[in-house]
């Protein structure tokens, strides 16, 4: 019974790690969680077969403590194959590459661990008339492990330890529990499989390092400052020239000069960051407040305290928070929360509301709703303006969605892309139940221009229209946004590959 535990916590754990791994190439989509989830079910039947027709040929309980131990050695060098994942993704593409990847790395060890059952099974029933039961509890012990696993490596394993060294000590656990059973089984025969353990421990993690460098494909040198796993992604900072970037799931979140005081509003407006126009919005700014939703580096809540803003933010990960004060600067208030939770359960109103939660390239579709806008509209004051970053195609489905559910709650909305065209790129959406115009102040802030500045021109230039019958409202009950911006995401991640180069290693 104890490898049957063994091995349902193993098999979650390698889920879990597999998926996050996966995460850092393909991001936290959809297409990476049910690729993992294919292959591991897949793989366990193979193991089932496999284990089954190996136990009618044993009845020694010798080969199940082997297949552990060959499970974990497998285990064990997992971390060292991101290379593959990456190859299979520049081969096969974001989407087949998932799927042939993860079947390449994963699928062997995973088929061992599915072995086990059979194995157990045979060796304890005794006879026909109880072969039900025996079957039934084996498979409760190999369940409960699996939950076991499942807890232990959501809420500890990722977050305190991260990938490469969960993959260690979960082979390590298989490891000794093979190492236990064997030795029981062998006497002193069993002693060389020692080496296997000790193995496991001495292997290089495999792990990206702080301190590590590349060159980015215009030929800048990036430094990876620091690295961190929490239960939402994987969290890196990266230094490139002057600014420092913070990375999840290999998606840049944030760039901000590492010189806080060096950081130019006219730098951000003629880089059509538009939510650098929301101060402009209101006559008199700083006797206005906000609520940002989404902190990553805290770059928002900066630009709308320089206005005199007074600005709160929600943000779901402590560990973004923590990166943020520590690597970027950021001083403000913030709330470790939920930020539909938290704007559901508050009474205070805001003249702004910012939504910008992203992990990775992956949405929180639970924001998006038309229930979500709703508890969002009922915090804001009567000339409030809800600002959405949403990253997407202009004219895809997706934002069409987006657009038509905030068209269900405000009475007008503006949208703007950031640049001309119709590839994938982070499109600033605005509503309220107003006019939506802006003053023009920023002009102090772009001296030297004539005639028609450049932040006036993309307000005409960047304007999308809106779009005429086409999406869906999303809500609670039916919110295919996952399903509709998949294709999206993903060359949401192609173009930071362009960008930044491989960052998948982080």
């Amino acid at each position: 019974m104890l490898s049957a535990a063994v091995g349902g916590a193993c098999v979650m754990a390698v889920e879990l790690l597999g998926a996050r791994m996966l995460s850092s190439c393909y991001g936290n989509s959809l297409t990476a969680w049910g690729s993992m989830i294919a292959v591991t079910l897949l793989s366990l039947a193979a193991g089932y077969l496999v284990g089954g027709w190996l136990a009618d040929r044993s009845a020694s309980a010798r080969p199940v403590w082997l297949v552990v131990l060959s499970a974990a050695a497998l285990i064990a060098v997992l971390p060292q194959a991101g290379a593959v994942l990456r190859v299979c993704r520049d081969v096969c593409g974001l989407r087949g590459g998932a799927l042939v990847g993860s079947t390449l790395v994963f699928s062997l060890p995973l088929g061992l661990l599915g072995m086990i059952g059979p194995f157990v099974i045979r060796a304890l029933a005794r006879d026909l008339s109880g072969l039900g039961m025996t079957a039934g509890g084996v498979l409760a012990v190999s369940t409960l492990g699996s939950v076991a696993g499942t807890l232990l490596s959501a809420f500890w394993l990722i977050p305190r330890l991260g990938v490469s060294s969960g993959f260690r000590v979960t082979a390590a656990v298989a490891a000794g529990a093979g190492l236990v059973g064997l030795l029981l089984c062998a006497g002193r025969r069993g002693i060389p499989s020692v080496a296997v353990l000790l193995w496991v421990f001495l292997l290089p993690s495999g792990a990206t390092k702080p301190g590590l460098s590349f060159v980015a494909p215009d030929g800048t040198r990036m430094l990876v400052e620091a690295l961190r796993d929490s239960r939402y992604g994987r969290i890196a900072v990266l230094r490139k020239g002057a600014y420092r970037l913070l990375v999840v799931d290999g998606i840049v979140q944030t760039g901000l000069a590492v010189d806080a005081t060096a950081m130019s509003e006219r730098a951000y407006l003629l880089d059509r960051y538009h939510q650098a126009l929301i101060p402009y919005a209101f006559e008199n700014p700083n006797e206005r407040s906000a609520l940002v939703i989404g902190l990553a580096g805290g770059l928002t809540p900066r630009l709308l305290r320089r206005h005199g803003m007074a600005v709160a933010s929600v943000e779901l990960d402590p560990a973004v928070i923590a990166v943020a004060r520590e690597w970027f600067g950021f001083d403000g208030a913030v709330v470790a929360a939920d930020g539909r939770g938290f704007v559901e359960s508050s009474e205070t109103c805001y003249d702004v509301c910012v939504l910008d939660a992203y992990a990775g390239d992956a949405m929180p579709a639970h924001l998006f709703t038309v229930e979500a806008f709703r508890a969002m509209a009922r915090r804001l004051a009567p000339d409030g303006l809800l600002v959405v970053n949403f990253i997407g195609a202009p004219g895809g489905d997706a934002f069409a969605s987006v657009r038509r559910t905030l068209e269900a709650v405000f009475a007008e909305t503006l949208a703007l892309r950031t640049e001309p065209g119709e590839d994938v790129q982070p499109i600033t959406i605005f509503a309220a139940h107003r006019a939506i115009v802006f003053n023009g102040e920023w002009r102090r802030e772009l001296d030297g221009f004539a005639g028609i500045d450049p932040v006036s021109d993309a307000l005409v230039r960047l304007r999308i229209a809106p779009p005429r019958g086409r999406g869906r409202i999303l809500s609670d009950d039916h919110n295919p946004l996952d399903t509709i911006r998949a294709a999206e995401a993903l060359r949401w991640r192609e173009r930071s590959a362009e960008n930044l180069g491989d960052i998948g290693l982080l």
